[in-house]
C-alpha cells in the first residue's frame, strides 16, 4: 500500500471517529420538555419558538439551524432529541438542544422532502407522509448508524389524505391529523389505513382558508394544531365522532409552520399569568379554553395579579390573595336597556388594544353580538367609552369583560402572550317598561286542536290542549320582547304533534334568535327556538310534544284525556323572546298571535295526510285556529280536501263548510271532552257558536254549566 493514502487512510479514519464522537455528544433535551417547539420560514432562513401552550407565549429560540428548512419534525420520548426532514441535506436530520440539525445516514429515499412526520412514543422510530407518495418510517434507535426508510402504505391505500403535519397519540399508538378541509383523521402507524372521524373546524365558521402546519398531543390526549396563516391554537377534545375543536391561544403566524412536543407533556401555566374569575361558562377556566394573559407592561389600571390557576366566581383571585386587581374599568352609569352607558377605561401602558363583552341576554356566554368593544386603541391612561344597551337585553345580574393586549383581535377566549382580562359583576335594569297581558298577569287562556285534519275525525278536540299567557314588554310604544309561558293540559293524540307559535307581520329577521331562552320543566333548553326559512317569526315549543308527558299511569293511553286515568301533572313551558329591533305597537299583531300545531318530524299522521303528502308530512301539515294564515312551510295540497272547505289565498281557512274549525281558542282553563267524545256532545251550544261568524251566538258554549258534565274529563 502506498504510504501516502495509508497515511490518508489514518487521517480519516481519525476525522469520522472525530466526527463520530461529536455527533455522539450533542446534547439532548431536557427529558420530556413541556414547551412546545415551532419551526417556520418567514425568510430565508428557518427559526426555532419555544410555545407556552397555557398562553400562546412565545420566544425566539434559534434564529439559524444551519440549513434552509426543516419540516415533518417529532419530539423523541426515547432519547430526547428532535428529527425532522432537513431540507438542505435532502434526509431526516437530528436536532439537538442547541436547534442544530444532525444529517442522518438513511437509504431508500425517495427523492422528495418530507412536510409531515413525528415520532412514536411506543419506538424510537420516525414516520414521515407525503400526499401521493405514502407513509414511511425509520427506525432510530441507532440514529448514528445506517439507517432505512420503509414504505408502510401508499397514498392511495390512505385515501390520499391532504395534510400537513400529524402527531402520535400519547397513548394508542395512533396518528391523528386535521386536513386541509378541518376533518380529523385517525391513521393506523402500523398499515396506514386511515379513518375520517368528523369535520372540527370548518372556513364558513372561521371566514378564512387555513393550513394546519404544526400538531401536537398533551399527555391528557388533546391535540393541538396551529394555524399557519395567523397563528391561532386550537384545542381537539378526541371522542371519536363527537371530537370537537376550540379555540385555545394566540401565536406566531408563518407560511412555513411544523411543530414538535414530547406528548408526554402536561399544559403547564407559568407564575406570570393572569386569569379572568367569571363564572367557568363564559370560559375563564384553562379547562374550558379560558381568557388568559401573559403579564408584561401593558394593563388595566394600576394592578395586575399572576396567578398558576383560574379563580372561577365566587372563588375569585381578588377572594383567593385579597389583591382586587380588577381595577381598570368602572361604571358611572349603570346599564339601562335601551339607554346609552358611560365606560371609564384606566390602561397602564402603550401599545395596546381594548377589547370589551357584556352579556346582554344573561345565557352565561359572550356571543359575538355581545362584543361591545372591538380592537379600540387603548393609550396610557384614562379613557371615556360609550355603548348602547340593546332593547333585547335582559333586566338582571350578568357579567361583563374586557381584555386588553397587543393583539388587536382578541376574542373573549383563549391565551396570549401579554395583556390582562378584567371581568366585572354587573345589572342591567329597565325603566318605563310597562307590560301588557294576555288574557291577563294571572291567568291562562287555552288553544284546544284536533289533529285529523283535514278530516274531522272524532272531533274531541282534545288531541293537543295547551294553557297559555302572553307578556308583552313596551317601552316608548314599542315592545321590546315577549314572555310567553305555558302548560300542556291534555293529549289526547296517538299521533304526535308539535306546538309553535307564529307572530304575524313581525319579520324573523326581527327577532334576536341566538337569545331566545326556552324552558321547559325547569330546564333550559339548548335548542333553536325561532325556526329558519320563514317570512313571520315562527317559535317553535317543541317538535314533538310526546317527547315531555307520559301517558297516565297502567293501560292509559294518552295524558289527562281517558276516564279513570286523572292526574294533576301538567308541564310547564316559558319563553323569553327579545326582539333585535323593537316592534312598532301599531304594527304588532294581536294577542294571542297564531298558536299551531304541526305534524312531528318523521312520525306517521294518517291516510288523509299521506295521500295528499307523504307519509311522514312533518311541517307540511298544520291546524291553525279558524282563519289564520298559514306558515311557509304548510303544503298548499292539504286545503280544500276531505271535510276541509279552505280556500287559496283567503282568510276562509282551518274550518268545514258548517263553520267548524279544527282549532279553538277557549279563553278559560277549559274542562275538555272525554277521549272520543265530541265537543258537540259535551257542549251542545258549541254547534250554533261555530256556524255564526258574528260570535254572537251562544258566546258563553264553553262554560261548565253548558256541559253535559258526564262527558268532561276530570282529574
Amino acid at each position: 500500500m502506498n504510504p501516502k493514502f495509508a497515511f490518508s487512510l489514518i487521517i480519516l479514519s481519525s476525522l469520522l471517529f472525530s466526527l463520530n464522537v461529536s455527533m455522539a455528544k450533542a446534547a439532548a433535551f431536557s427529558q420530556c420538555p413541556t414547551k412546545a417547539y415551532l419551526i417556520q420560514k418567514p425568510a430565508t432562513t428557518p427559526l426555532v419558538y419555544g410555545i407556552d401552550l397555557s398562553t400562546g407565549s412565545y420566544s425566539i429560540l434559534s434564529s439559524d439551524m444551519g440549513t434552509s428548512n426543516v419540516n415533518g419534525a417529532g419530539f423523541s420520548f426515547h432519547d430526547s432529541y428532535i428529527y425532522g426532514w432537513d431540507y438542505g441535506a435532502g434526509t431526516l436530520a437530528q436536532i439537538d438542544s442547541d436547534y442544530q440539525t444532525l444529517p442522518l445516514s438513511v437509504s431508500g429515499l425517495i427523492g422528495k422532502p418530507f412536510y409531515v412526520g413525528d415520532v412514536s412514543l411506543i419506538e424510537n422510530a420516525w414516520y414521515g407522509y407525503r400526499p401521493n407518495y405514502g407513509l414511511y418510517r425509520i427506525d432510530l434507535n441507532d440514529p448514528l448508524g445506517d439507517l432505512v426508510m420503509l414504505k408502510i402504505a401508499d397514498s392511495s391505500e390512505m385515501g390520499n389524505p391532504k395534510i400537513t403535519d400529524m402527531a402520535f397519540h400519547p397513548s394508542d399508538n395512533y396518528l391523528y391529523a386535521v386536513d386541509n378541509n378541518g376533518y380529523l383523521l385517525k391513521i393506523d402507524s402500523v398499515n396506514g389505513v386511515t379513518e375520517q372521524l368528523t369535520q372540527v373546524l370548518s372556513e364558513s365558521e372561521l371566514g378564512f382558508n387555513f393550513t394546519f402546519g404544526a400538531q401536537y398531543f398533551d399527555i391528557s390526549g388533546n391535540l393541538y394544531i396551529s394555524n399557519n396563516g395567523n397563528g391561532f391554537l386550537y384545542r381537539i377534545t378526541l371522542n371519536g365522532a363527537s371530537s370537537y375543536a376550540t379555540f385555545f391561544s394566540y401565536g406566531p403566524s408563518s407560511n412555513s409552520n411544523d411543530g414538535a412536543r414530547c406528548a408526554l407533556a402536561a399544559i403547564e401555566v407559568g407564575d406570570d399569568v393572569d386569569f379572568g374569575d367569571a363564572p367557568d361558562s363564559y370560559g375563564t377556566s384553562l379547562a374550558s379554553s379560558g381568557a388568559r394573559h401573559g403579564i408584561t407592561n401593558i394593563y388595566l389600571g394600576s394592578l395586575v395579579d399572576a396567578e398558576s390557576t383560574s379563580y372561577t366566581y365566587p372563588l375569585s383571585d381578588d377572594a383567593s390573595d385579597a389583591s382586587d386587581d380588577d381595577d381598570g374599568i368602572s361604571f358611572p352609569t349603570g346599564f339601562e336597556i335601551g339607554e346609552i352607558a358611560i365606560l371609564g377605561v384606566e390602561v397602564t401602558g402603550s401599545g395596546g388594544y381594548l377589547n370589551g363583552w357584556i352579556d346582554w341576554d344573561l345565557d352565561g356566554e359572550f356571543d359575538n353580538d355581545e362584543q361591545v368593544i372591538i380592537g379600540e386603541v387603548a393609550t396610557n391612561g384614562y379613557s371615556t367609552y360609550y355603548i348602547t344597551v340593546p332593547a333585547w337585553a335582559t333586566a338582571g345580574e350578568t357579567w361583563a369583560r374586557f381584555r386588553i393586549s397587543s393583539v388587536q383581535n382578541l376574542g373573549a377566549t383563549g391565551g396570549v402572550s401579554d395583556g390582562e382580562v378584567e371581568d366585572y359583576p354587573i345589572t342591567i335594569t329597565e325603566l318605563n317598561v310597562s307590560p301588557r297581558f294576555y288574557p291577563s298577569a294571572s291567568e291562562y287562556t287555552t288553544f284546544a286542536y284536533e289533529d285529523l285534519y283535514p278530516e274531522l275525525g272524532d272531533f274531541d278536540m282534545n288531541d293537543v290542549l295547551m294553557n297559555v299567557k302572553y307578556t308583552e314588554y313596551i317601552k316608548d310604544d314599542q315592545v321590546i320582547r315577549l314572555k310567553i309561558e305555558g302548560k300542556l293540559a291534555a293529549l289526547g293524540a296517538s299521533y304526535h304533534n308539535g306546538f309553535a307559535i307564529r307572530l304575524p307581520g313581525v319579520a324573523a329577521s326581527m327577532v334576536k334568535g341566538d337569545s331566545v331562552m326556552l324552558i321547559v320543566d325547569g330546564v333550559v333548553q339548548n335548542v333553536d327556538v325561532l325556526e329558519a326559512n320563514q317570512t313571520d317569526a315562527v317559535l317553535v315549543v317543541s317538535s314533538d310534544l310526546w317527547s315531555i308527558v307520559q301517558a297516565g299511569e297502567g293501560d292509559c293511553k294518552y295524558f289527562r284525556t281517558e276516564e279513570g286515568c286523572g292526574t294533576s301533572s301538567r308541564p310547564t313551558w316559558s319563553m323569553i323572546v327579545p326582539f333585535s329591533t323593537a316592534v312598532n305597537l301599531s304594527s304588532m299583531a294581536a294577542m294571542p298571535y297564531d298558536p299551531f300545531i304541526f305534524a312531528a318530524p318523521g312520525t306517521y299522521h294518517g291516510e288523509a295526510t299521506q295521500s295528499l303528502v307523504g307519509i311522514h308530512p312533518g311541517r307540511k301539515h298544520e291546524v291553525h285556529l279558524k282563519n289564520k294564515a298559514k306558515t311557509d312551510k304548510f303544503d298548499n295540497r292539504i286545503f280544500g280536501t276531505f271535510d276541509d272547505d279552505s280556500v287559496i289565498g283567503a282568510e276562509h281557512c282551518f274550518q268545514n263548510s258548517n263553520g267548524l274549525p279544527w282549532a279553538l281558542e277557549i279563553p278559560v282553563d277549559w274542562k275538555h271532552p272525554k277521549e272520543r267524545v265530541t265537543i258537540l256532545e259535551a257542549y251542545p251550544q258549541f254547534a250554533g257558536f261555530a256556524q255564526d261568524s258574528s260570535g254572537t251566538t251562544n258566546p258563553s258554549w264553553y262554560l261548565s254549566s253548558n256541559a253535559v258534565s258526564a262527558n268532561l274529563y276530570s282529574d
